[in-house]
């Protein structure tokens, strides 16, 4: 470690060491392909398990603690997504507009979909009006096959207020990933970079949209907590039904 003492000549040094290591990776990484002609960027990898992505699509998921109302495969921007309503367990009362949450799933189907507009195809699919735009992070566990301290992994969402003149819901949205989660595609590029540099597979990924009733023009923070723990329950499932089978 540097310290405040440390010369400038000193400091150049460190950080020419530094620039050798990095040449030195990425020539490790670099001079095989070039032999070879195998460039991981020349083509695009096929993905694993293609068949349990388009079950979701087809058939949602079920999630523990909550009963499925309503499902079906809807199009939203030109692409077709799982529609699916559910309500807690514990409520014995029929399905009503004020107890449905709504879970929206557009998984990857084919090696060259990549993520794109969906936030804004959704906006406008509901015909919102989009406020109280904020950041909304929760914990999964760490299923990677190298991982050894068990860190839990931090999942960034966007959490904001969609409302129109029928209803006003806390919305919750992320593209789902193996151990990750982000809603800017640019995260889930640069994840699928890594595993096909590193690891010559594909990171398959699905995006994620949670509707949850709140009333006419409330407050979001008000079901933070329960979007929270909806949302690590939608990546875990996702995880045990697809990430996690996409790495065998």
């Amino acid at each position: 470690m540097l310290s405040p003492t440390d010369s400038p000549s000193r400091i150049s040094f460190y950080k020419s060491l530094m620039v050798m290591f990095v040449l030195a990776v990425a020539a490790f990484i670099v001079v095989p392909n070039y032999l070879t002609g195998q460039w991981t960027w020349n083509t695009i990898q096929e993905l694993n398990h293609l068949q349990e992505l388009r079950v979701i699509q087809q058939e949602g998921i079920t999630l523990p603690g909550w009963r499925t109302v309503t499902q079906q495969t809807g199009e939203i921007g030109g692409r077709k997504w799982s529609i699916q309503g559910i309500i807690p367990d514990t409520v014995s009362e029929p399905a009503t507009p004020q107890n449905t949450v709504w879970v929206l799933l557009r998984p990857q189907t084919w090696h060259q979909d990549m993520p794109q507009v969906d936030w804004v195809d959704i906006r406008g699919f509901q015909q919102w009006t989009t406020d109280s735009n904020r950041s909304l992070r929760f914990t999964v566990p760490d299923v990677s096959p190298d991982a050894v301290d068990q860190q839990p992994v931090a999942i960034n969402a966007r959490f904001l207020r969609g409302w129109n003149q029928q209803r006003t819901y806390a919305v919750l949205q992320w593209y789902a990933w193996t151990n990750g989660g982000n809603p800017a595609p640019s995260q889930w590029f640069w994840a699928d970079q890594r595993s096909q540099l590193f690891h010559h597979t594909r990171t398959p990924w699905i995006a994620v949209s949670l509707l949850i009733p709140i009333k006419p023009l409330g407050e979001i923070e008000t079901v933070r907590s329960q979007a929270a723990e909806l949302g690590q329950s939608v990546q875990i499932t996702l995880t045990d039904n697809v990430f996690a089978k996409s790495k065998a």
